[in-house]
C-alpha cells in the first residue's frame, strides 16, 4: 500500500474525554481534592545525549569552575533557570569544555542531558528551526512519535512541562541567535542550560538573566600542556623555544594545537621542523582573504596537516568534506570517495590520527565545522565539478539502495515503484530486522535530509522524489510529518520537472498523507483527489485504490463515515481485483469501522471478522490487533462487554508481543472501561491503574485524563 497509514482506533483519550467536562466540574466544586489518587509508580526515560569526551582534555580550570558557581546559583535561587553562553571565536574550544563539564557533573542532573548541535555557522547547512530540536527533544525524554504536537507552541509547552521538576543539562552548541534557542530554555529552575556560540548573545544576558563567559584562547602554559599530553612532557621541555612559537602561530587555539600536535607524533618531527613549515604556511595565508570568522592559526594548521596527507588520504579527506549531515558513517564515507568500506575504515582511521576527524561513537565520525569547509574548499580547488557530482550521486545511491531496504522491513506489504538501480556497487547495510531498520534510519536522518535537500538542488529528480516517497513511511511512524512535507515538495518539483505523471501523483499522495497527519484535512483531500485523477488516467488501479483508502481515513478521521464507506467500497472492488489480500484486509478494517460509527454493528462485526481472517492468513499482527480492537469497541457500544473484553484481551495480547507500548495502555483503558460496563469496578481499577503505568512510563498527556478518571 503506497500510505500504508494505520487505521484510526478511539485513542485513550477519547475514551475518557467523554466524562472530562464531568471531572472538571467535580474538581471545581472540591468533590476531587487529589487527583494523584492511585497515581501509579512512574519510570521515567533519562536521556543521555552528550557526545564522548576527548581524553586530551587540558586547562580550563578558570571556566570549569564558574560552570559549577553557575549550579551554586541555580541551587540559592529557586525560581530562576540557569543559563550560561558560552562565546568565543572558531576553534577556541567551547564545544569540547560544554561537553567536558556536562560529564563531569553528570551526577548533578539525575534525570538526564540533551545536547543538540545547532548548526548556527555551518558552512554548508542552515541552523536548525526550534520546531526540529524540540521534537528530537521530545522524542529523548519519552514521548512516542506519534504524540508530538507539531505547532511549535504546543511542542515548548509539552516539552517545559516534562522538564518541571526534573534536573536536566540542556547543552545547546553552536547556536546563531537568541531567538533560535530563547523556546529551547526549560522554564524549571531546576535545570541547567549551557549555550555555546561565536556570538555573546547580549539578548539572553539581558533578558534572561543569563551568565555570559568568554572562552578565550589558551596561554602558553595551557597550550604547552595540551602539546605534553600528545607528545609527552620530555619533547615539549626539550624543545621549549619551538613549542612556544607552535603556540603563537596556532593562536593558542586547541583546535589548531591538537591537529599540530598530531602531526608531530605521526611523523616523529622535532618542533622546529614544524615551527618551520607553519611559519612558511602562515606566510602564505597571511596575505589571503579567509572564511568569514576563519583564522590564519586554524588555517595555517588545516593547511599544514593536509599537506602531509598521502594523495589517497587528501582525496578522501576532500570528498568525506561533502557530506550533508553533521555526522557520518563509514558507509557514506566510503559512497562519496567510490572506495571499498574496508578502505574507508583505513583512510578514516588515518585522518582521525591526524585529529581531521573525531570518532563521535562506535563508526560515527565528525569533522568540526571549520574543517569541513577546509575540506569543501580543498574539494572545489582540486576536485573537477563532474568528480563531485559523482560523489554525491553515488552517495544518493547508497541511501536510496538501503532506505528501499529498510522500507520493505517496515512495511513489507507495501505496493513498491521501480527504484533507479545504483551506478555501481553501493555498501550494503545490515538490517535483520525492524529495529535495525529503524536504527539505520535514525541514525542517518540528517544525512538522508541533506541528501535530499542536495539532490533537489543539483538536479538529481529521479533520486529526490524516490527517496522522499521511500522515506514516507518512516516520517509517519517517527512523527516527522512536517519534514514528510516538506520533502514532498521538493519531490513534488522533481517529478513534475521530470514530466512524469506517475511520480507526481505518488509523491501527491504521500504529501496529502502528511497533511492528514496534523489535522489538515483540506489541504489532504485536494492532494487526495489530485493523485487519484492521475492514477485513473494513467489506469493505475493498484494506486488508486491505495488513494482511495488514504481519502477514506481522512473522511472517518472527519466524522464523515457514508463517504469512507463509498471511497472503501471502491477500494476493495480494486484490491480483489489484484488479489491484493492486505490491502483487502486495511479496506476491510476501516469499512467495519464506518459501519460502527453509524450504528450499523452487523455489519460492522461482518467485515471485522472477515479483515482478521486475512491479517491472520498474512501473518500480520499489528493489523489483527487492530481490527480485533475495533470488534471490541462495536460489542462495547452493544453493551455485550463479556466478547468485548475477549477481543481486547486478544488484542492486548498481540500489541504485548509485538512490544507496541502505547497501543497497549490504549486498550487497557478500553479493558477498564468494560469492566465497569458490568459493573466490575476492582477490575476496572486494575486496568485503568495498568494504562496509567504505561501512559507515565511514556510521557504521554493521556496519563492526566485517566488519572482524574481514577481519581472520581
Amino acid at each position: 500500500m503506497s500510505q500504508n497509514l494505520p487505521s484510526p482506533r478511539r485513542p485513550a483519550s477519547e475514551t475518557v474525554h467523554n466524562e472530562a467536562s464531568e471531572i472538571g466540574s467535580l474538581v471545581q466544586a472540591g468533590s476531587i481534592e487529589e487527583l494523584h489518587f492511585h497515581q501509579a509508580p512512574r519510570r521515567e526515560v533519562v536521556p543521555r545525549l552528550l557526545p564522548g569526551v576527548t581524553g586530551n582534555f587540558t586547562g580550563r580550570t578558570r571556566e570549569l569552575t564558574e560552570l559549577d558557581r553557575l549550579l551554586e546559583h541555580r541551587a540559592a535561587a529557586a525560581g530562576t533557570a540557569s543559563v550560561c553562553v558560552l562565546s568565543g571565536m572558531p576553534g577556541v574550544g567551547k564545544t569540547v569544555l560544554a561537553v567536558w563539564w556536562g560529564h563531569l557533573a553528570a551526577t548533578r542532573f539525575p534525570h538526564g542531558q540533551l545536547y543538540v548541535d545547532l548548526q548556527g555557522f555551518h558552512a554548508s547547512r542552515v541552523p536548525l528551526e526550534p520546531g526540529e530540536v524540540l521534537h528530537l527533544f521530545l522524542s529523548a525524554l519519552g514521548v512516542e512519535p506519534h504524540r508530538i504536537p507539531v505547532a511549535v507552541e504546543e511542542k515548548v509547552q509539552l516539552y517545559r512541562s516534562l522538564l518541571n521538576e526534573r534536573r536536566v543539562l540542556v547543552v545547546l552548541d553552536n547556536a546563531a541567535s537568541t531567538d533560535q534557542i530563547t523556546p529551547l530554555l526549560p522554564g524549571a529552575s531546576s535545570c541547567t542550560t549551557v549555550v555555546t556560540s561565536r556570538r555573546r548573545l547580549s539578548g539572553l544576558v539581558a533578558d534572561r538573566g543569563a551568565r555570559s563567559l568568554a572562552i578565550r584562547a589558551f596561554d602558553e602554559r595551557e597550550s604547552g600542556e595540551l602539546m605534553a599530553r600528545y607528545l609527552g612532557s620530555r619533547q615539549v621541555e626539550r624543545e621549549h623555544e619551538a613549542c612556544s612559537e607552535l603556540v603563537e602561530l596556532c593562536g593558542g587555539l586547541p583546535l589548531a594545537l591538537g591537529i599540530v600536535a598530531a602531526q608531530a607524533r605521526i611523523y616523529n618531527s622535532a618542533l622546529r621542523e614544524l615551527v618551520d613549515d607553519l611559519r612558511a604556511e602562515h606566510d602564505r595565508l597571511s596575505a589571503m582573504d579567509l572564511e568569514d570568522g576563519e583564522s590564519v592559526g586554524v588555517s595555517v594548521a588545516f593547511s599544514l596537516s593536509y599537506s602531509k596527507l598521502q594523495p589517497d588520504q587528501a582525496r578522501f579527506f576532500r570528498l568525506v568534506g561533502l557530506s550533508p549531515g553533521p555526522e557520518f558513517s563509514p558507509q557514506v564515507a566510503a559512497s562519496l570517495a567510490g572506495v571499498s568500506l574496508q578502505r574507508a575504515r583505513s583512510l578514516l582511521r588515518s585522518l582521525s590520527d591526524h585529529n581531521l576527524i573525531e570518532e563521535v561513537a562506535p563508526r560515527r565520525y565528525r569533522m568540526h565545522d571549520l574543517i569541513k569547509l577546509f575540506a569543501r574548499n580543498q574539494a572545489d580547488e582540486r576536485e573537477h565539478p563532474q568528480a563531485r557530482r559523482q560523489a554525491i550521486h553515488r552517495l544518493l545511491d547508497f541511501l536510496l539502495v538501503n532506505a528501499t531496504a529498510a522500507d520493505r522491513i517496515l512495511t513489507p506489504h507495501r505496493t513498491r515503484i521501480e527504484v533507479s538501480a545504483p551506478e555501481a556497487e553501493v555498501p550494503q547495510v545490515r538490517m535483520d530486522g525492524y529495529d535495525q531498520a529503524i536504527a539505520w534510519l535514525e541514525s542517518e536522518y540528517a544525512c538522508l535530509i541533506g541528501a535530499l535537500s542536495k539532490a533537489a538542488e543539483t538536479g538529481f529528480y529521479r533520486h529526490t522524489w524516490q527517496l522522499a516517497w521511500t522515506l514516507g513511511v518512516f516520517f509517519d511512524r517517527r512523527g516527522h510529518a512536517v519534514d514528510r512535507r516538506r520533502t514532498g515538495e521538493w519531490a513534488l518539483t522533481a517529478a513534475q520537472s521530470l514530466g512524469d505523471r506517475q511520480a507526481e501523483a505518488l509523491v501527491r499522495a504521500s504529501i496529502g498523507s502528511a497533511h492528514s497527519r496534523v489535522n489538515e484535512f483540506g489541504k489532504a483531500v485536494d492532494e487526495l483527489g489530485r493523485a487519484l485523477a492521475i492514477f485513473q488516467n494513467l489506469g493505475l488501479t493498484l494506486h488508486e485504490a491505495d488513494t482511495l483508502l488514504s481519502l477514506a481515513i481522512v473522511d472517518e478521521e472527519s466524522d464523515r463515515y457514508e463517504a469512507a464507506k463509498v471511497h472503501l467500497h471502491r477500494a476493495l472492488t480494486l484490491y480483489r481485483a489484484h488479489g491484493e489480500r492486505f490491502g483487502e484486509a486495511h479496506a476491510l478494517e476501516n469499512l467495519g469501522w464506518s459501519h460502527a460509527h453509524l450504528g450499523e454493528y452487523p455489519e460492522a462485526i461482518e467485515t471485522c471478522d472477515a479483515a482478521v481472517e486475512i491479517f491472520r492468513e498474512l501473518g500480520d499482527p499489528d493489523g489483527e490487533a487492530d481490527t480485533l480492537d475495533s470488534l471490541g469497541y462495536v460489542y462495547a457500544r452493544l453493551d455485550r462487554h463479556e466478547e468485548a473484553l475477549a477481543h481486547y484481551h486478544r488484542a492486548l495480547a498481540l500489541w504485548q508481543g509485538l512490544g507496541n507500548r502505547y497501543d497497549e495502555a490504549d486498550v487497557l483503558t478500553r479493558i477498564g472501561d468494560s469492566h465497569a460496563g458490568l459493573g466490575d469496578s476492582d477490575g476496572a481499577r486494575e486496568a485503568w491503574i495498568r494504562a496509567l503505568a504505561i501512559f507515565d512510563e511514556l510521557s504521554q498527556p493521556d496519563a492526566e485524563l485517566l488519572r482524574a478518571r481514577l481519581a472520581s
